[in-house]
C-alpha cells in the first residue's frame, strides 16, 4: 500500500515536466527515461505548433515582400524587352503570392524537416552511441531526442511574437546578421552572394543561444539514457551535429551555385 502511494506521489504533472526540462533537465529527463515513456506526444506537439506559427503570422509579410520582388523582377524584364500582357502579369502575381507557396508549402516543410531531424537524430545517437559501450534502444533516443527539441519550442515562441510585434520577418537568424546581406525584398533580385559567404551565411543562421541549449540537452540524455560519460556524450552531440550541419551546407552551395551559372549565362 505504501509503495503505490509513494509511486503516486512521485508521478509529474505536465507542467511539472515542462518547467523540469528548463530548470532541471537531468532530473527530469531521468524521470522520462524510467515513468514517461509515452508522454513524448506533449513536446513533440508544441515542437510542431511553434514552428509553424511563425510561418503563419508572418505569411502576410512574406506575401507583401513576394510581391515586391514581382514587380521589381517586372521591371528588370521590360528593360530587357520581355513582354507580357495584362493577364499574364496577373497570373504570376497571383502565384507568386499564392498562399500555397508562401504558406502551406512552407508549413509542410517545417512539419517533415522536424520530424526527418527527430529521425535522424536518433538513428545517429544510437549507432555512435552504441560505438562508445552505450546500451539503450532506438525508441528511448527517439523520444529522449523529442524532449531536447524543448528550446525549440521557446524560440518559436519568441520568434511568433516579434513578427507580430515589429510586424517584421526575422532577415537575418541566428549569427547570420554579422555577414552583410541584403536590406531589403527588392533587393534580393540583384543580391548575388558568393558561395564562401552564402555557406557562411547559411552556416551563421542556425547559431544562437537555443541551438547550444538544445545541443546540451541531447548530451545530457545521452548520458542518462545510454549511461555514458559526460565527455563521450559531449563528443557524440558535437561531431553529429558538425556532420549534420556540413550536409546541410551542400544544397544551400548547389543551389547558390545553380543561381551563378543562371545569371552568368
Amino acid at each position: 500500500m505504501d509503495t503505490n502511494e509513494g509511486s503516486v506521489s512521485n508521478k509529474r504533472g505536465v507542467l511539472q515536466l515542462l518547467w523540469g526540462m528548463t530548470v532541471r533537465p537531468r532530473n527530469t529527463l531521468q524521470y522520462l527515461n524510467e515513468k514517461g515513456g509515452r508522454l513524448w506526444w506533449l513536446p513533440a506537439l508544441l515542437a510542431v505548433l511553434m514552428a509553424v506559427l511563425p510561418i503563419v503570422v508572418g505569411s502576410p509579410i512574406v506575401a507583401e515582400q513576394a510581391r515586391e520582388v514581382f514587380l521589381a523582377n517586372q521591371e528588370q524584364m521590360a528593360e530587357q524587352g520581355m513582354v507580357f500582357s495584362e493577364e499574364q502579369l496577373a497570373q504570376m502575381e497571383n502565384i507568386a503570392t499564392s498562399p500555397l507557396i508562401n504558406l502551406l508549402f512552407p508549413i509542410v516543410a517545417s512539419v517533415l524537416g522536424l520530424v526527418i531531424a527527430w529521425l535522424i537524430w536518433s538513428g545517429l545517437l544510437y549507432l555512435a552511441g552504441m560505438v562508445f559501450g552505450g546500451r539503450s534502444t532506438f525508441g528511448d533516443l527517439f523520444r529522449m531526442t523529442v524532449w531536447a527539441w524543448w528550446p525549440f519550442v521557446w524560440r518559436g515562441l519568441f520568434q511568433t511574437v516579434y513578427i507580430l510585434v515589429s510586424g517584421q520577418l526575422i532577415l537575418h537568424p541566428g549569427l547570420s546578421g554579422l555577414v552583410s546581406g541584403a536590406p531589403s525584398a527588392s533587393e534580393m533580385v540583384t543580391f548575388s552572394p558568393g558561395l564562401g559567404q552564402l555557406a557562411l551565411i547559411a552556416f551563421l543562421a542556425q547559431v544562437d543561444l537555443f541551438l547550444f541549449w538544445r545541443l546540451a540537452l541531447l548530451a545530457v540524455g545521452v548520458i542518462v539514457v545510454m549511461r555514458l560519460s559526460w565527455r563521450k556524450a559531449a563528443l557524440i552531440v558535437l561531431g553529429i551535429w558538425l556532420l549534420l550541419t556540413a550536409l546541410g551546407l551542400i544544397p544551400t552551395l548547389i543551389g547558390g551555385m545553380f543561381a551563378r551559372m543562371m545569371a552568368g549565362g
